[in-house]
Formats: structure tokens, C-alpha cells, sequence
């Protein structure tokens, strides 16, 4: 009877203890995200994978995701890391304009990203970050961006794609425009144009890149251990001879500025941050080689390719839209001419080329999820429970997709942006984020793209290849969407 009795008590306690934590993990599902059901070490990656490839896009999947739980916060569990994504317009907003989302998490992809170290300012967090991130937007201002020296490079490439154009009348115009963009960043951070076939190399290795990865890391994320078993597959291998490429490529030109720097003579970015260096090597810095070669490689990895995806964009749509392209050249001739090439203080006085700039962005933004962030404490959002270090993803796309902010949001329609003749950006609208994670390019990126843009319309116009009522252009993804490749009639005006 003893026996008998220990052992129900023994179980009455089991019970109870089966209870308690059962009890525990469902209230923390209730205040937790909704999400798919998450599978044994796979987790939900492979669901996302086939629900991108089915709908075309992550930020599509993000988007029914949201939909299929009525929850503007979802979680996934993609390999072993915990991700919530943000798919609602007002929580987006409220994200990045708070400090603890300012985090970056530490994956498996990222560390081989960033060639094993929390450097640079893209993928870094806490005061070093800010320090430097700071620093940097202040000396890229003062080397050229947003100013006459820009305006003045970025004009010299104009007139090399312009040259380029001539050549064929039906073809994909994005090979001509990709080494100018390549080279003007190139030569404000380097002091010295890039080699047109190095221009070319470069190119291929950063769009085999972000054609191999989304913003959730893909394979090698969810799975780090995946490389040893299929490097090639996962990406590693690819991620590797890119990083490889890349360093080599930086640190020529950094032992190069060494061995040429004459102290006071600072022309370029990288004089600028050697002068740093040279300033606070007696002390510990944030100034040092490595941060030097991450942030470099920073400016190159996110500014190269979502420029010259842009344009791509840009110029598709003018295909597409002939009623807004002759709109356009309408202004183009009023402002400019035909003759005289166009500078940045022509920009004010052409509202429609601004207005176009902004609603190919806010429908074919080529950065539709950005993050990942890192959330650096404990905090809640739309009621639900946030943990501390959780991995934050935010589908921009339904931003600037939302109905309430740009009515029937999928139609192209410039006006929208024009009120009494004047050029009038909305509020809501987000195409280099916001807070201090806001793009710190930007000046530069808008500053080529109107360049570029209005420079190529105002000598040339697009039409669909004969035959064709537009181009049925297919949209790839990966860590940004761009067109694949395309042909359209480039005519001469």
C-alpha cells in the first residue's frame, strides 16, 4: 500500500510538473506571433522557400503569410533561428524609429559576409557602430557626395553608356548602365577609376550574389552546418570566392593609399580614414584595418546593385508607359534642351522626372524586406512578446503598397506625387528606411539615379522590340528583386 501510494503521488507530481510547463509554453504561444507549425530541425525553411517560389517574391509570401494569420507580426522558425516579420504599415513605422530594434544579428552568413568580423557599419550594432557610422556620412559628404565633384563624375559616365547605347537599337540597356554605377562609387571612396574589365568582373560576381541569398540568409542561415555537407548548393562556396575576390580587390587598393599617403593630403575616403588611423594609433579606435575593409565592403555589397536594379526599373516602366514617357520628355525639353547636359541644380524645376523616380520605387522597390534586425531587450509590439535578441524582418512592400496611405497602389501614376506643379514626396512612403539604420548612400544613390535616368531619356526613346505591346519583363529575387534580363527599341530623339 506504501508502494502503491509513493507511486501515485510520484505521478500526481509528474502530472503537475507536465501541467506547469504546458500551462507556460501555451501562454507563451498566446503572446507570441502566430506562425506556421514549425517541423523538427527544419523548421519552416522549406515552406517559405516554395511559398516564395509559388507567389514570386519573399516579400509576396511575407505578405499571405500575414493574410493567412489576420497578424501583421508573424514568426517562423526557419532552421534554428527564431524570426518574426513585421508585414503592417503603422508597426513597420513604429520599428524603425525605435532604438531596440537598431541590433543586427550574428548568422552564420553574416559572419561570412562580413569575413568573420563584427566590423563595418551595415551589419554591426552598439556605440562602435554609431561612432563610425556617423564618421562615415559626415566624410562622404565631404568628399563629394550630393556635390559638384559627383554631379561631375557621374556626368563623364553618362556620356560613356550614351555611347554604349548607340550601338545596338534592341537590346537589355541595364549592361550599359551597370559599370558607370560601378565606377562612380569606385572612384569617390578609391580616388581612381576602376578598370572596365575589373568593372566587368565585379559586376558578375555581385549579381551571382545577391541572386543567391534572400534577407532571411537562406540554406546557410537556417542551417550552418549545410556547407560542410553542400558548399556549393548552400551558397558558401559562391559567398567564399565573392568575399575572396572582394578582399583582394580592397586590399590592393588600401596598401596602394598606404604606401602613396602624404599626410594633410586627404582625396578620398579611404586618405580619410588612414588619417584616423595614423591619429588614434597610440589608443584603442574604432579606426582600424579591419573596420576599413568591412565598411568598404559594405558601401560596394548594398550600393552597386540596388542603383543599377533601380535604373533597371526605371527604364522598363518607361517602355511600359508611353503616355508617361512622352509626358516626361515633355519636361525633359522645357527644362533642358537637347543639347546641354543636365546638372543637379535642374532637378528642382522638374517635378514629373521626380514624381517618376518615386513611384517606380514605392511599386518596384528592389529592396521589398529589409533588416535582418536583432532586438536588443525584451519588449512587445501589437500586443505580442518580443524576446530580446529575437531576428526582426520588415516587408517594406506593404508599406508602400498599403491602399490607405496610396489609393489603387498597384496602378503606375506619377501625379500622385505632384500637387499645383510642385514635386510633393508623401510621408508614408519608404524607400531608404528610416531611423538610424536610414541608408546612409542615399544622397549619392538619388544623386545617380535622376543623373542617369534623365540624362539617357532626354536622348533616347524606349519602345517594346517590334511585334510587342510591352515587355513582359520576369522579376528575379534574392537579396534584392530586379528585372531578368530583357530587350526593348532604344531610338535616338
Amino acid at each position: 500500500m506504501t508502494t502503491a501510494l509513493t507511486i501515485g503521488m510520484a505521478l500526481i507530481v509528474v502530472m503537475l510538473i507536465v501541467s506547469f510547463i504546458f500551462a507556460v509554453l501555451m501562454r507563451q504561444r498566446l503572446t507570441y506571433p502566430p506562425g506556421p507549425f514549425p517541423w523538427p530541425f527544419v523548421g519552416n525553411h522549406f515552406y517559405l522557400r516554395k511559398l516564395t517560389r509559388v507567389l514570386g517574391g519573399q516579400h509576396l509570401a511575407f505578405l499571405e503569410l500575414s493574410k493567412l494569420y489576420n497578424s501583421g507580426v508573424v514568426s517562423l522558425q526557419l532552421g534554428a533561428s527564431k524570426v518574426i516579420v513585421i508585414s503592417n504599415a503603422k508597426l513597420i513605422q513604429e520599428v524603425l524609429n525605435k532604438e531596440e530594434y537598431d541590433g543586427r544579428p550574428w548568422t552564420e552568413f553574416i559572419k561570412i559576409r562580413n569575413f568573420g568580423m563584427k566590423k563595418g557599419i551595415t551589419m554591426n550594432d552598439g556605440p562602435d557602430w554609431k561612432e563610425l557610422r556617423a564618421w562615415s556620412i559626415r566624410t562622404l559628404r565631404s568628399i563629394g557626395f550630393a556635390k559638384r565633384e559627383m554631379t561631375e563624375l557621374i556626368t563623364n559616365e553618362l556620356k560613356l553608356i550614351l555611347e554604349r547605347l548607340k550601338d545596338n537599337s534592341v537590346q537589355h540597356i541595364r549592361p550599359a548602365i551597370e559599370p558607370a554605377v560601378i565606377n562612380v562609387l569606385w572612384t569617390l571612396v578609391t580616388g581612381k577609376p576602376l578598370h572596365y574589365d575589373l568593372r566587368l568582373k565585379f559586376m558578375n560576381l555581385l549579381n551571382r550574389r545577391m541572386q543567391a541569398f534572400d534577407m532571411a540568409g537562406g540554406l546557410l542561415s537556417a542551417f550552418p552546418w549545410i556547407r560542410y555537407v553542400i558548399p556549393k548548393v548552400s551558397g558558401y562556396k559562391l559567398l567564399v570566392e565573392f568575399n575572396q575576390e572582394l578582399k583582394s580587390f580592397l586590399m590592393d587598393i588600401i596598401n596602394d593609399h598606404k604606401e602613396r599617403y602624404v599626410e594633410g593630403s586627404k582625396a578620398d575616403f579611404i586618405d580619410m580614414f588612414l588619417s584616423e588611423i595614423f591619429k588614434h594609433e597610440d589608443k584603442k579606435s574604432i579606426f582600424t584595418d579591419d573596420n576599413l575593409l568591412v565598411t568598404l565592403a559594405d558601401f560596394f555589397i548594398a550600393g552597386i546593385n540596388t542603383t543599377t536594379a533601380t535604373l533597371d526599373f526605371l527604364f522598363l516602366q518607361m517602355a511600359n508607359h508611353q503616355n508617361v514617357q512622352q509626358k516626361l520628355h515633355k519636361e525633359i525639353d522645357a527644362v533642358i534642351g537637347s543639347n546641354k547636359f543636365l546638372n543637379l541644380e535642374d532637378r528642382i524645376n522638374m517635378p514629373f522626372t521626380e514624381a517618376i523616380l518615386t513611384e517606380c520605387q514605392r511599386i518596384w522597390l528592389v529592396t521589398p524586406v529589409i533588416g535582418p534586425r536583432r532586438v536588443l531587450c525584451d519588449t512587445t509590439l501589437d500586443g505580442y512578446t518580443i524576446p530580446k535578441n529575437s531576428t526582426i524582418l520588415l516587408n517594406i512592400f506593404c508599406n508602400n503598397m498599403n491602399p490607405e496611405f496610396f489609393p489603387n497602389p498597384i496602378l503606375f501614376q506619377p501625379e500622385r506625387f505632384v500637387k499645383d506643379g510642385v514635386y510633393q514626396p508623401d510621408k508614408n512612403i519608404i524607400i531608404f528606411g528610416k531611423g538610424k539604420r536610414r541608408c546612409p548612400g542615399e544622397s549619392l544613390a538619388k544623386t545617380a539615379i535622376f543623373l542617369l535616368f534623365a540624362g539617357v531619356m532626354q536622348r533616347y526613346r524606349l519602345l517594346p522590340i517590334p511585334g510587342k505591346e510591352t515587355i513582359e519583363a520576369e522579376i528575379g529575387t534574392g537579396l534584392t528583386i530586379a528585372p531578368k534580363p530583357y530587350e526593348m527599341l532604344i531610338i535616338p530623339r
